[in-house]
């Protein structure tokens, strides 16, 4: 149902990059109780902005050629600093950063260098200064054992010459040495050198991962983001392929769960209300809050619609929502309700023991949970751990429209007598079965005739629902999947999907590290059957890059308590690093 458009609140003017379009304040963090299934919405929360300001003094734990600068809010020492993801602390350190950019004439001899400026990467370096040419700023890291980091930074300078980007790579925590080189077309490079130190990661988290990548040339180009690990605050951590931290992405009450880079910008969920926009300096703005709209697990973005799987404040159903956020507007609204979709079938099933809701912190009837969403064509793929299925809906993408099953992929048994059977594709020959997966995607090959695509999924082979008697699910599983918490095989699974036929077929099956929950695998690049995987096996505490036919090319360990939630891994090109 439409909720009403996000706060909006003016941010000074940014010449920095996109133009500002609002900022929203994030809300806080949220319990969802028991109440009917379309309770009450909880409201809005949302601080307004006030006289809050922000200065910049140099960095104690830097020296060398050039200062370093970080940033500091103006506030008496007993006052808490503001929340990062909020309009005040952003318009706040916006404004400071650009008073400085203004105070002098910076110069790729004598550059402005700001440590993190607007909070949300922890370890990013912003450098600015003006030339006459254009050119290329190239800059090295060197850390006690690791691997030097070469990279050529992207440069966002407005008029195409002289330089203005954000530099990622430094070790948290770590003695770092960096070499700026800036070599203008046709002049002679000008090379800076510096020492620095900048904070630990969050939670102190490792900063070197245990690897086994047999050739390195294998692997990909870019950073692997590591998010939701327990124990570990919300931050997302960024790895390089030696498994060595070089920053993070910050978050609030909430992991990121899902990262995308698109269009000059990072998209992503801040919050567990709360979808942000970061631009290639780290300027989150827009901040939009969801309001009653409580978000898990995943994002996609559709041009300037984001969509994400939702759980509805104050109402007993959870993870059952789809709700959709304009980023031109701050409209938030709710466009999927499965209540709506599968009435019967919801009317089967029963809230876990004690109000559970498996892996959240929502409680209530968990009775479908739908853990990744896609949208194709217009068409929306979502996936639903509790059921263990996997359906494509029609005409669900706007608020005044009615979503209708397109096709559904599973077990077909538990939805028996509810009258959706008709809509599952018939099995071609003996495919295996998916059983509690996650991150489906939908994948386009031109090679395939008309109305033929793959369906990929990090299939979890784990047999179990929480909310069916046991009678009804226990012996109607995929043969092979395990219905243990810690042994077991997971797969990165691969369906051919015929839409004329109504049939599927298995494609690909690679087997994998054993999740029971949580995990991921991503094509990197995009969803194409072309290129090299990322996979997460979360519980097993293990993620790993495959080849796009699913050749191991490397395998990367990282602690826990318990789990992490996903893996994404990223170029970055034209974000903040130019070429591999």
């Amino acid at each position: 149902m439409p909720q009403g458009p996000a706060p909006i609140h003016p941010v000074v003017p940014r010449p920095l990059s996109r133009r500002t379009l609002f900022v929203g304040a994030g809300a806080a963090a949220t319990t969802l109780a028991l109440a009917a299934c379309d309770g009450e919405p909880s409201g809005k929360q949302s601080a307004e902005p006030g006289g809050l300001s922000a200065s910049l003094s140099e960095y104690g734990k830097a020296g060398g050629d050039v200062p370093v600068w970080q940033m500091t809010y103006d506030i008496d020492e007993d006052e808490d600093s503001p929340e990062t993801y909020s309009g005040p602390a952003q318009a706040a350190r916006h404004a400071a950063l650009e008073d400085k950019r203004s105070a002098q004439d910076w110069t790729a001899n004598d550059p402005l260098l700001v440590l993190d400026p607007y909070g949300t990467t922890r370890t990013g370096l912003y450098v600015h200064f003006a030339a006459a040419d254009p050119g290329a700023l190239e800059f090295t890291i060197t850390a006690d054992a690791t691997a030097d980091y070469h990279r050529t930074a992207a440069n966002h300078a407005e008029d195409g010459t002289g330089f203005t980007g954000l530099l990622v790579g430094l070790v948290p925590g770590a003695r770092n040495h960096l070499r700026l080189t800036w070599t203008p077309t046709g002049g002679e490079p000008i090379t800076r050198e510096l020492d620095i130190q900048p904070p630990g990661a969050s939670s102190v988290y490792q900063t070197q991962l245990s690897i086994d990548v047999p050739d390195p040339e294998a692997l990909s180009p870019g950073l692997f983001a590591l998010t939701g690990v327990s124990s570990s605050g919300n931050a997302s951590f960024l790895f390089d392929n030696e498994g060595v931290g070089r920053g993070e992405l910050l978050s609030t009450d909430h992991p990121n769960h899902n990262i995308r880079v698109e269009d000059g910008r990072l998209v992503v969920t801040t919050g567990s209300q709360q979808v942000s926009v970061i631009d290639p300096f780290g300027h989150a703005d827009p901040i939009i809050d969801t309001g009653d709209q409580v978000i898990h697990h995943d994002l996609e973005v559709v041009g300037d619609m984001v969509y994400v799987p939702t759980s509805k404040s104050g109402a007993e159903c959870v993870e059952d929502r789809i709700t959709r956020i304009d980023l031109t507007t701050g409209d938030v609204t709710e466009v999927v309700n499965l209540q709506t979709v599968f009435p019967e079938y919801e009317k089967l099933a029963h809230a876990r023991e004690e109000g559970f809701a498996g892996g959240t912190d929502a409680t209530g009837k968990d009775w479908i949970h739908i853990n990744s969403v896609q949208i194709v064509d217009e068409i929306m793929y979502l996936s639903a751990r509790e059921t263990s299925t996997v359906f494509a809906l029609d005409d669900a993408l706007e608020p005044d429209s009615t979503p209708s099953v397109r096709w559904m992929i599973g077990a077909q048994e538990i939805w028996e007598g509810t009258g959706y059977e008709d809509l599952f594709l018939a099995p071609d020959g003996s495919p295996t079965g998916n059983a509690g997966q996650h991150s489906v995607a939908r994948l386009d090959d031109d090679a395939l005739p008309a109305g033929q695509y793959y369906v990929e999924m990090f299939n979890n082979n784990h047999w179990f629902l929480g909310t069916r008697d046991d009678e009804v699910w226990q012996d109607v599983g995929p043969e092979g999947a395990s219905g243990d918490d810690f042994e077991g095989v997971s797969q990165i699974l691969r369906y051919l999907v015929d839409e004329d036929a109504g049939t599927f077929r298995e494609d690909q099956r690679v087997d994998v590290a054993y999740s029971s929950v949580v995990s991921n695998v991503q094509r990197i690049g995009g969803d194409s059957v072309e290129n090299p995987m990322a996979v997460n096996s979360g519980k097993a505490n293990v993620f790993a890059e495959h080849t796009a036919d699913g050749q191991l090319v490397g395998t990367f360990r990282y602690g826990s308590s318990n789990m992490a939630y996903r893996v994404y891994k990223d170029a970055f090109d034209g974000f903040w690093f130019t070429g591999p």
